[in-house]
């Protein structure tokens, strides 16, 4: 068995990260979770935060123009249709841009109907990811 202080477990420890503070974490992962990429922009790392932005923000109009639908939160509804309007609402503002300008209403008859939708829904779920990974940045356990 290892202990703490032998070469072969301080060699997997990586060295200190920087870290910010709790203050500064907390603003970084809500203005993620308001602007996709906006997190990562706020640390300095730009080619991350826009590179992320332009993906779920692209992932995001592509579901719209395949007629996908953005649920509404309704909690008498079926569990997938909850599953779905917790993936829709991932993407913040621009998800409250889409329902508030009548975007997002979805055509059930369109042939791009499911795939639009399951685009929505992950491009929602991919920010979840990404807020996640500022937050690991942010309190130094990721480089």
């Amino acid at each position: 068995m290892l202990s703490e202080n032998s070469p072969e477990v301080a060699s997997e420890i990586p060295s200190e990260l920087p870290r910010l503070s709790i203050g500064m974490t907390v603003l970084v992962c809500v203005s993620g979770f308001v602007l996709p990429g906006l997190g990562h922009i706020l640390m300095g790392r730009w080619i991350r935060g826009l590179m992320l932005a332009f993906a779920i923000g692209l992932m995001f109009l592509m579901g719209l123009s395949m007629q996908g639908e953005l649920y509404a939160g309704d909690l008498t509804q079926t569990p997938l249709r909850l599953f779905g309007f917790f993936a829709d609402v991932g993407v913040g503002l621009m998800y409250w841009l889409a329902q508030h300008s009548h975007q997002g209403i979805g055509d059930m008859h369109a042939r791009d109907y499911d795939y639009g939708t399951t685009y929505l829904w992950v491009c929602g779920l991919l920010n979840y990811l990404t807020i996640l990974d500022a937050f690991d940045i942010a309190r130094g356990r990721k480089p």
